[in-house]
């Protein structure tokens, strides 16, 4: 679980220290760094390191012994499987993951974390249309909180960027938007990841590095594409003021040593962030995988207020404080403990009643 929040911390943190490095480009122009698909690729190559790592592990785990393999918590359970039912969660993480990174172009890095708490609300949703799971009151309180505290640091944002003067209206929605939406495919990404891999037992390394195969391979022509669509600035930053313009940027990255070292950094977050996700929602849920996510809030909110030029915002605070409590009360950390002691005689009551219904499921089992 530390591993997964120190990698979600660091790849955040590079991703937006790579938009803001200078490089001469393929034209001779000096320009910033803003290749947000060439980011998706290295981060989908980055997963897909994940099924080399497999593939290496199990061949030697073979050569020690036959059963090896089968027992090592890095390589057991079922491998052999349709690869292609990870297509769809592949396609999901890398939309995701393109739709965050454009959003650090509009937005800082804390207040896009902050709005990628939104991702437990989805998750939750998803999770009652795919699981059956119906949210109890806790959740349900925590889903209404994180919802509140979304609001809070949309307005905050806009609020910082209204008195900089740095971006105009449309800037702040589209940013934020991009976020949401970022968040709403993640969802989905982590809801179907679970249903497999808790269906069929897939060892999450190899999940990972599908997902991260197929990503891979679906930007080859994407980049072929954006390459001739003009945009706008801030997407339009390069040799071209195309959407893309790859090569553009790969002469950038050999221009500046650190724009490569923070791709070789994304690279082995990435693979590290998608492999401990991806055993969270198997071993727990998708929900406790996103809760775990969210909590890199904090340490990105003092980062970019040190680092980034981000002003501290009161109505920041008190949305991360809704924020926060949201996910205790969604994930249940200390509520249950805490409501034994407010009304101990409730909690007796519902445990008899669950009680009273596992036998009536039971029962029938066992007479039959």
């Amino acid at each position: 679980m530390c591993a997964e929040l120190g990698a979600a911390v660091l790849g955040s943190l590079v991703n937006k220290y790579a938009n803001m490095q200078e490089s001469v480009g393929i034209d001779g122009e000096v320009r910033l760094f803003q290749h947000p698909f060439i980011q998706s690729s290295v981060g989908a190559f980055g997963m897909f390191m994940n099924l080399v790592l497999f593939n290496v592990l199990y061949f030697c785990f073979k050569c020690k012994s036959e059963t090896l393999p089968d027992e090592h918590l890095l390589t057991r359970g079922n491998r052999h499987f349709n690869v292609f039912i990870f297509l769809l969660p592949g396609i999901f993480e890398l939309i995701a993951t393109t739709s965050l990174v454009v959003g650090l172009l509009f937005t800082y890095v804390s207040s896009l974390a902050m709005l990628r708490s939104s991702m437990i609300v989805f998750t939750a949703l998803l999770s009652y249309f795919v699981f059956g799971h119906v949210p109890h009151w806790r959740e349900t309180s925590g889903i209404i909180f994180v919802i509140l505290g979304v609001v809070l640091v949309g307005l905050s944002d806009y609020e910082d960027r209204k008195e900089s003067g740095e971006k105009d209206t449309t800037s702040i929605i589209l940013g934020d938007g991009m976020a949401v939406v970022g968040s709403f495919l993640a969802g989905c990404q982590v809801v179907l990841e679970e249903k497999y891999l808790k269906k069929y037992d897939i060892p999450p390394l190899q999940a990972a590095g599908w997902e991260g195969l197929f990503g891979f391979i679906i930007m080859i022509p994407v980049h072929l594409i954006f390459y001739f669509i003009p945009v706008g600035y801030p997407l339009g930053v390069n040799s071209r003021g195309t959407l893309g313009d790859f090569p553009d940027g790969c002469v950038q990255v050999y221009n500046n040593w650190k724009i490569g070292v923070t791709l070789i950094i994304k690279i082995f977050t990435m693979a590290s962030f998608n492999f401990c996700g991806l055993t969270v929602s198997k071993e727990m849920s998708s929900t406790t995988n996103k809760v775990l996510d969210s909590m890199r809030i904090l340490p990105l909110w003092i980062c970019s207020i040190a680092f980034f030029g981000q002003k501290f915002q009161f109505i920041q605070l008190i949305g991360f404080f809704l924020l926060m409590l949201g996910q205790a009360l969604y994930n249940d950390i200390g509520c249950t403990s805490m409501e034994r002691k407010c009304c101990p005689k409730r909690i007796i009551e519902e445990e008899d009643e669950h009680t009273m219904s596992m036998r009536r499921r039971i029962s029938p089992v066992l007479e039959g």
